[in-house]
C-alpha cells in the first residue's frame, strides 16, 4: 500500500513514506492499515497551527528564547500562506519563508521568538493570512505570551517542561536539557527530583555556570507503574534556595502483545545522519517524539502501544548541522 509523499520545505529536504502495521494481532484481526486522514468533508480551508499559545515564560531582557511551531493544512485542498501578521514588538517569527503552499495533510515547522526589551509582561499574536483568508479575517490566530525579567545571574531552564509521552514499564526514555546562566556566573549546589520515577544524570555538583555560559543534562523516565506519572526537578543554591524548576511528565503502561512496525525511504538530502519518530493521539498531532536518541536506520518498532488505542506517526529527517525536516506524511496504526 503506497502512502503520499509530504515534501520539506525546511534546510534538510526530503521526501518520505511511513508504512505502519501489526506485527502481531489476534487470529481473524484485519489489517488495521489505513491511508484516509480525518479531515473536514467541506471544502474550507483548515489550517491548525501546534501549538494555539505560546508561552515563553520568564526571558532575561536583552536575551531571546525560541519555541518550535508547526502549521498543518488539514483542509480538502492546498492553500497558500501569503502573510503573516505579527503583533506586539518583543516577538517575532523565524523560518518561515513566505510565500508556502501547503498541499493536504502537509505541514510547516518553524519557530516563534520572543526577546524582551525590557522587564514586565508581554502578549502578542501572529495571524496567518492565507489564499483564502484576509488580514482582517485572517484563517488562524496564535496567541504570544512572554515575561521581561533582569538579567541579575538568573539561571534559566530550557525546557520548562520535558514530556516523555508513553513509556513501557521496565523501559526507559531520556530527554536532554540545558542551564544557562545570566550576567553573572552562578552555583548550583545540588538537584532534587519529586519521584523516583525520573532521574537526573549528566551534571556534577556543586556545579559552577560562568556567566553567559550553558550546561547540558539528561533527564530519565523509567516508570515503576501503568498510569500518568508527573514530578518536579528542582535545581537548588547552597542556601537551599530554588535557582530554577523543571517540570516533569510522563506514562507508563503494561506490556501488550502487539507491536507497531514503521519503516521509510530514505533521505536523499545530503549529510542526514539520523531519523526522529513522532507519535499522537489525534490525527495532525500534537506529536511527541518516541526515540530516545536519533535513529540511523530506516525503520522502527514501536511497542509501547495500547489495546484499542489508535496512534498516528511522522519522521522527520535530521543533518549533520543539526537541522530537521519538516514532518513526513502521517501514518495511522489502530491496535485491536
Amino acid at each position: 500500500m503506497k502512502f503520499p509523499r509530504a515534501m520539506s520545505r525546511l534546510p534538510v529536504s526530503w521526501a518520505v513514506i511511513a508504512i505502519v502495521f501489526l506485527s502481531t494481532f489476534p487470529a481473524g484481526a484485519h489489517d488495521p492499515i489505513t491511508t484516509k486522514s480525518a479531515l473536514s468533508n467541506s471544502k474550507k480551508e483548515r489550517l491548525i497551527v501546534t501549538p494555539l499559545n505560546l508561552a515563553f515564560g520568564r526571558v532575561p531582557v536583552g536575551r531571546r528564547h525560541v519555541q518550535t511551531v508547526t502549521l498543518t493544512n488539514w483542509g480538502d485542498s492546498a492553500v497558500r500562506l501569503l502573510q503573516v501578521v505579527t503583533q506586539g514588538g518583543d516577538f517575532a517569527v523565524v523560518g518561515l519563508d513566505l510565500p508556502v503552499t501547503l498541499g493536504r495533510g502537509e505541514s510547516y515547522t518553524f519557530s516563534g521568538a520572543f526577546a524582551p526589551r525590557s522587564r514586565g509582561a508581554s502578549r502578542g499574536s501572529v495571524a496567518f493570512v492565507s489564499d483564502a483568508s484576509s488580514i482582517s479575517n485572517p484563517a488562524l490566530r496564535m496567541e504570544l505570551t512572554g515575561e521581561g525579567s533582569a538579567d541579575d545571574g538568573q539561571l534559566i531552564i530550557n525546557p520548562a517542561t520535558m514530556n516523555f509521552g508513553t513509556v513501557q514499564v521496565g523501559l526507559s526514555a531520556s530527554e536532554a536539557g540545558t542551564l544557562s546562566a545570566g550576567a553573572s556566573q552562578i552555583t548550583v549546589s545540588f538537584a532534587w527530583s519529586s519521584s523516583a520515577e525520573f532521574t537526573l544524570s549528566g551534571l556534577s555538583f556543586p556545579l559552577t555556570i560562568p556567566a553567559g555560559g550553558n550546561q547540558g543534562f539528561t533527564v530519565t523516565f523509567t516508570p515503576q507503574a501503568s498510569g500518568t506519572a508527573s514530578a518536579t526537578l528542582s535545581f537548588m543554591d547552597g542556601n537551599g534556595l530554588t535557582l530554577a524548576r523543571e517540570l516533569l511528565n510522563g506514562t507508563g503502561i503494561v506490556s501488550q502483545n502487539h507491536t507497531v512496525g514503521l519503516s521509510w525511504i530514505a533521505s536523499t538530502s545530503q549529510n542526514v545522519v539520523g531519523y526522529n519518530i513522532y507519535r499522537g493521539n489525534q490525527s495532525g498531532g500534537p506529536y511527541a517524539k518516541i526515540n530516545s536518541s536519533l535513529d540511523s536506520n530506516t525503520a522502527y518498532t514501536d511497542t509501547s502501544v495500547a489495546d484499542g488505542n489508535t496512534y498516528y506517526y511522522v519522521t522527520t529527517a535530521v543533518n549533520s548541522d543539526n537541522e530537521e525536516s519538516v514532518y513526513s506524511n502521517q501514518a495511522q496504526a489502530t491496535i485491536p
